[in-house]
């Protein structure tokens, strides 16, 4: 179980990192950051789609709908291999997706300090509930700020990132401050 946890732990350090360094490229460069990130999009999309198609058509015969979807990312993937800025509000959904998601975990962790008797828990918990906030404008209105945006986008993932780092840090103290002679004590509400 400590292993686990210790791999848990260092999955969750890593997604941190990458986040902190997209927000940063983000953040500095934006239309390029926007360019890289459509091509690379269109990459997996056509790959995708030609792998799905190779199955259909390989010695153990795909599904129908293998086929479909394939052919469908397939010609996709070439759309924006052949024109990139078109799916562009396409990434910037899916980043707004990506912010929604990484700040519920947050507001978890949140509660979690809370719990531990953290006495600060609701300056990231209120930080956390504007990152939400904006990660549902992002999808519901992708053109809304453009450069700016992913530049907003950018400094999200930065503290997102530094926020979840800081976060495991605490958690991992408290839990370690919790081992008392080898046996973990359960740490309630009011203890």
């Amino acid at each position: 179980m400590r292993e686990l946890l210790k791999d848990i732990k260092w999955s969750l350090i890593l997604a941190s990192l990458l986040f902190l360094f997209l927000g940063i490229a983000l953040l500095i460069w934006p239309n390029t950051s926007n360019l890289i990130l459509c091509y690379i999009m269109a990459a997996v999309l056509t790959a995708y789609g030609l792998f799905n198609i190779l199955a259909y058509f390989g010695k153990e015969r795909g599904s129908l709908i293998g086929l479909i979807v394939g052919v469908i990312c397939a010609a996709f993937g070439v759309y924006a291999l052949v024109q990139p800025t078109g799916i562009s509000d396409i990434i910037s959904i899916i980043l707004g997706v990506a912010i929604l998601v990484d700040g519920a975990v947050s507001l978890r962790r949140d509660f979690e300090l809370r719990t531990m008797g953290f006495l600060q828990w609701w300056v990231p918990f209120a930080l956390d509930v504007l990152i939400l906030i904006f990660g549902a404008v992002v999808i519901f209105n992708p053109g809304l700020f453009a450069e700016l945006l992913l530049q907003m986008i950018g400094v999200i993932l930065i503290y997102e990132s530094v926020s979840d780092l800081w976060t495991i840090h605490r958690l991992a103290k408290l839990a370690r401050s919790a081992v008392v002679e080898g046996e973990i004590i359960d740490i309630q509400d009011g203890e």
